[in-house]
């Protein structure tokens, strides 16, 4: 809903919210939560998530809002000083951390170790990242961007692991232990692939029809691994056996089609083709943010879920932040955040006028409170080209 630069968004996306309350918060007993007109561009990170979290703690999950439309250049520089650094610093010890337990648990399966010890070290770890994504919704928009990566399958876990959690919080906040199941799942879906061959994974050739079938097998393998291990979790093995069936069928290995692919699965196929496709492989090049999301899109009914991908899109938007644009007058600049009411709406930094110079002082705009104003064209979209 948009009117007069009012909008309603998930209580979770107060913890990043720069604007005023629009209306009363109620509980659902009507005792008052959150007056109107409460400033949250006022308030600290940690105030803001912890009003966050008491909406969702007493059953609010969405807020009606006013956002301002243009933040002077000091006030959006103060927001990333106070913000992103240490949300970067805070991403790096986790995704270290997530590294850690997750080849703590590999090492455990392969030794053939007891069973409910690698349990608990796979349950730790994504409590970990689900409490993480809660704390902080911007730790996905750092995926590809602030580690080199070494290992490119336990790095790709790390982050299929992040942004399943990051959906499954998205989709059903209220479920604290289904985001936990979700994460971990995520973290372990390509198990089965570090039984194969490196040459086959990491091949920039075409694979024979032989190597194909060794690689539509690492599911089974997984989930067998991990019965194995003694891991019973219903959620992470139906992750780890399903991520790539299809909504139209032809997916592999049980060929299930639409409903009958478990939601979690569903999940991690999103999850799994956009950090795929934006990364970079020995046997192609990235795609940029947006071509990723435009991918995303294309796939629908076809081999992802409408509905995931609709609340990735919700997040994310169709320009992704980092992504460099050129707007209908002609200035240029970078996406800095999602838009709080329209995924073509970015909000926006801009660094450059119509005529190529640089703007002194920079302009941050919501696109979304600018309707004569529209994103023309990317700049860059060979992710190789600075921005």
């Amino acid at each position: 809903m948009v009117d007069g630069g009012v909008c309603r968004i998930p209580a979770v996306d107060l913890i990043t919210f720069c604007g005023v309350v629009a209306e009363d918060v109620l509980s659902p007993h009507g005792a008052l939560l959150l007056s109107r007109d409460a400033d949250f561009a006022a308030l600290s990170p940690s105030k803001r998530r912890g009003f966050a979290f008491s909406l969702l703690n007493a059953g609010v999950f969405s807020v009606v809002v006013r956002e301002r439309p243009e933040l002077s250049l000091n006030e959006i520089l103060e927001v990333m000083a106070r913000g992103k650094r240490p949300s970067e610093q805070r991403f790096r010890t986790l995704y270290e951390d997530a590294m850690y337990y997750l080849t703590s648990f590999c090492e455990k399966v392969f030794s053939g170790g007891p069973g409910t010890l690698q349990s608990f070290t796979l349950l730790r770890a994504g409590r970990m990242l689900a409490e993480a994504v809660a704390a902080d919704p911007d730790i996905p928009l750092h995926l590809g961007f602030v580690l080199r990566k070494d290992n490119l399958l336990l790095s790709h876990s790390v982050d299929v692991g992040l942004l399943s959690a990051f959906l499954a919080h998205r989709m059903f906040p209220e479920r604290e232990m289904a985001v936990v199941s979700v994460a971990a799942g995520g973290l372990l879906h390509d198990l089965g692939k570090t039984y194969i061959p490196e040459e086959i994974l990491n091949k920039p050739g075409t694979l024979s029809e032989k190597e194909y079938e060794t690689i539509c097998r690492h599911p089974l393998v997984g989930e067998a691994a991990l019965r194995k291990s003694g891991v019973t979790d219903k959620v992470i093995l139906n992750m780890v056996r399903s991520h790539h069936e299809r909504m139209d069928g032809t997916g592999y290995p049980d060929g299930l089609s639409g409903e009958s692919i478990p939601m979690a699965a569903r999940i991690a196929a999103v999850a799994d083709v956009f950090d795929a496709v934006t990364s970079e492989r020995a046997y192609k090049r990235r795609m940029s943010g947006r071509k990723g999301v435009s991918l995303l899109m294309d796939n629908i009914g076809t081999h992802l879920d409408s509905e995931v991908v609709r609340v990735f899109v919700g997040a994310f938007g169709m320009y992704p932040p980092g992504t460099g644009v050129v707007l209908s007058d002609g200035r240029s600049g970078v996406v800095v955040a999602p838009g709080e009411r329209g995924v073509l709406r970015p909000r926006v930094l801009l660094h450059r006028d119509e005529n190529g110079d640089a703007l002194s002082p920079a302009v941050f705009l919501d696109l979304a409170a600018m309707p004569s104003l529209f994103i023309r064209r990317c700049i860059g979209e060979d992710v190789s080209e600075a921005v």
